[in-house]
């Protein structure tokens, strides 16, 4: 009996690995957890028109709905209620839906998210010059008819240009080495061309270890090129928000070089280990910056030893990917980064994580 009760026990289990989606690599499972021939399954009608695309049974937010425990290992972007300490690195849409068009992004999922009600096209938007990994909207400058959706054509995930093409079943992980941009599967969380390293748990806790992002080490004085490489966080936000970004020629913004004074905030562009910005003396998940060292593995790496590719600014060291609590998707508070008069409990975080001589504190 005892026997036949430890094979049960190990059938049982094994049958629990296999139904459960394996998020850290390819997907794996019963193809009926995410596929559905028809318009119904099990004998019930599919909860939406019918099936989505690729015979898929359910949206994006169809399987990434729900709350982060730690234990769970599909990411959830979006719940109802409020996600508290439960956020994972790229935000929960629950802000930009509950709270106000202006906490993030605003993808269409019929019956889920409400497009955004102000703008019809991206922020900072431009047709051109951000190409190198498919131009969004297949080059068809059309958002009017188009809104913002989690994948495809006018999303962010997946391809541009229309071109069906593995993601979950093609899943890698590791260094930017492997998520090396290079198919869709192997770029970083499914965007395509972009490499870096993926945190097996979504920076659920950060103490073991993080994100890794890839950013370019641009120099003052050099010319001001579109984001500085195609492969970075920072090029792949530019590809809807390319006026926000380098690029002279593209933008409208004057020809020159970059460097002090700015123009705009800097991006693929490495903070010195000295001065104010010595305050940020490891890594800070708060504030993250982007590394050029495509070998660095998903864990803390030392930002103070080698600052020109370790300490790289870029879009996601101030926004978060999807929606936060605060206005433009900031980490932070933007009111209460307060120059020299910062609260104690502000101080060294937000802007100041930085900028450290500029807070107030003694």
């Amino acid at each position: 009996m005892e026997r036949d009760s430890m094979a049960r026990l190990v059938i049982g289990a094994v049958m629990v690995i296999l139904v459960l989606p394996q998020w850290a690599g390819a997907v794996a499972g019963v193809c009926s957890g995410c596929h559905v021939m028809h318009a119904s399954q099990g004998g019930s009608p599919l909860p939406t028109t019918g099936p989505e695309g690729y015979l898929l049974n359910k949206t994006c937010l169809g399987c990434h709905t729900g709350t982060n425990n730690g234990v769970d290992t599909t990411p959830y972007v979006y719940k109802a209620s409020a996600p508290g300490a439960a956020i994972l690195a790229g935000g929960s849409f629950y802000y930009s839906e509950n709270s106000g068009d202006r906490k993030g992004h605003n993808p269409l999922v019929t019956g889920i998210l409400n497009a955004d009600g102000t703008l019809t096209e991206p922020p900072g938007w431009t047709n051109t010059g951000f190409a190198a990994n498919g131009q969004v909207g297949g080059g068809t400058d059309n958002w009017a008819n188009n809104p913002l959706t989690c994948a495809g054509v006018y999303g962010c995930h997946g391809r541009h240009d229309g071109t069906v093409e593995s993601m979950h079943h093609a899943n890698v992980t590791g260094t930017a080495t492997t998520v090396d941009g290079s198919t869709l599967g192997k770029s970083y969380r499914f965007l395509k061309g972009i490499k870096g390293g993926e945190d097996n748990d979504y920076e659920y806790e950060t103490a073991a270890d993080h994100n890794v992002y890839i950013g370019a080490n641009r120099v003052a004085g050099a010319a001001d090129t579109i984001a500085g490489g195609t492969d970075t966080m920072s090029y792949f936000c530019a590809e809807c928000h390319g006026i926000f970004h380098s690029g002279a020629g593209t933008d409208g913004l004057a020809s020159g070089t970059i460097g002090s004074p700015w123009l705009r905030h800097p991006v693929d562009f490495s903070m010195p280990n000295s001065g104010e910005y010595a305050g940020y003396s490891s890594y800070n998940p708060a504030v993250p910056v982007a590394t050029s060292d495509t070998t660095t593995a998903t864990t803390d790496y030392d930002v103070t030893t080698s600052p020109a590719t370790d300490r790289i600014v870029m879009c996601l060291s101030c926004h978060y990917a999807h929606a936060g609590p605060n206005n433009a998707s900031l980490r932070w508070d933007y009111s209460k980064m307060l120059a020299e008069t910062a609260a104690v409990a502000d101080r060294n975080t937000g802007c100041f994580a930085c900028h450290t001589a500029k807070d107030g504190d003694p």
